[in-house]
């Protein structure tokens, strides 16, 4: 029962995902760019795909008792499915770093708490990536999986100081307090 309910989700899941995609889509091609303060906020399409790929590989993993003389088949599809999410991923990377690399040739970016949208959805990738390439057995994802897990580590890193920065620089301005009021 838990399979079912899981593959039912993540079908719920993934057409959500492919929905709210289509409007962002629509978005993008139709309106400018966002303000550069939401730049963060186009890694986010990452997220799904990463955790979508991963989720497939793990729920074909698991059932494999269930499925009975079908386990190679349902492993051998759930991995080329996710293969297929990964491979969109790949290029959403790719358009979410282009994006980035424009944004940061007409400045620097503003630093807001959404710089935190870089971490996650860069991470559920990179565990896709790493999960792929023990699904496929290949050395070339394990490798690229490295590359993506040290990119993860720099945007961690950064996006962890500004936010200290950012803490630090708040706490020692002086607080604005509010006038009391006469008692009666």
């Amino acid at each position: 029962m838990l399979l079912f309910m899981s593959y039912a989700f993540w079908g719920g899941g993934f057409i959500l995902y492919l929905l709210i995609l289509a409007m962002l889509f629509q978005r993008l091609i139709v309106h400018p760019l966002p303000h550069a303060m939401l730049a963060p906020s186009l890694w986010i399409g990452l997220g799904p795909l990463g955790v979508g790929t991963v989720t497939l590989i793990k729920m074909a993993t698991a059932g494999g008792a269930l499925y009975g003389p079908l386990d190679p088949s349902v492993l051998v599809l759930s991995n080329l499915f996710a293969t297929a999410l990964w491979g969109f991923g790949a290029w959403w990377l790719i358009a979410a770093s282009v994006l980035l690399i424009r944004y940061l040739r007409t400045g620097p970016l503003p630093f807001g708490i959404g710089w935190w949208a870089f971490t996650f959805p860069l991470g559920a990738y990179t565990t896709a990536t790493l999960v792929l390439a023990e699904s496929w057995n290949l050395d070339a994802l394990r490798w690229l999986g490295a590359i993506l897990f040290v990119a993860l580590t720099v945007f961690w890193l950064v996006v962890a100081g500004r936010t200290l920065t950012s803490l630090r620089s708040k706490s020692q301005r002086p607080q604005l307090r509010a006038p009391s009021m006469p008692r009666g």
